[in-house]
């Protein structure tokens, strides 16, 4: 589909006729579509998909700075969600008015459960312009499986259920002793005799 067409697309109404929340249903075709250009700039060649990645993180975070201080100078958020669907859409899409710390932790809840079978925790420490600052604790604190642990779950848990993630910050947790590598050779590869 053209971008002429994706366009012709975007539910045109006269005058302000229907209701707010029937104009929000009229853009489900359009988002739709977006999820799809989405799922089609993924499969770019990595440099053009991480330059796309890059231009949509660069409008996303000037149109989440917007947001956020045009509801902090209109001082009442809560008025802003309940006058418009519309509007509580954006602010909920950008995570105005919302904790970050307890968004990110609620946003971990998803893989602490496996981090709980492992005998550690994850706590949020701080989140400050979509960095979050993580700490690994317990058993999992200075594991050597720790990193691969941070890395496909609890950043993925934090791109999927935070708004405005950007990055994750670990913090050692300087109370755990570090994990050494393993003494005991589990697999030796030998040459067949001949």
């Amino acid at each position: 589909m053209t971008d002429s067409a994706a366009r012709a697309e975007i539910p045109q109404q006269p005058g302000d006729g229907g209701s707010t929340e029937a104009k929000l249903a009229g853009l489900a075709p359009l988002l739709d579509r977006l999820e799809e250009l989405i799922g089609e700039v993924d499969e770019l060649d990595g440099p053009v998909r991480d330059t796309v990645f890059e231009l949509l993180d660069g409008v996303d975070a000037l149109h989440r700075l917007a947001v956020t201080r045009l509801a902090a100078l209109l001082d009442d958020v809560q008025l802003l969600r309940q006058a418009d669907p519309a509007v509580a859409w954006l602010l909920e899409a950008y995570g105005v008015g919302v904790d970050d710390v307890d968004a990110a932790s609620a946003a971990l809840d998803a893989v602490r459960p496996y981090i709980h079978e492992h005998g550690g925790d994850v706590r949020v420490l701080q989140v400050a312009d979509g960095v979050v600052r993580v700490q690994l604790t317990g058993a999992c604190s200075g594991c050597t499986a720790a990193a691969a642990t941070l890395r496909n779950g609890v950043e993925e848990a934090l791109r999927e259920g935070l708004p405005g993630f950007v990055a994750m910050d670990v913090a050692p947790d300087s109370g755990a002793p570090s994990h050494p590598p393993p003494t005991q050779v589990l697999l030796q590869i030998t040459p067949r005799p001949d």
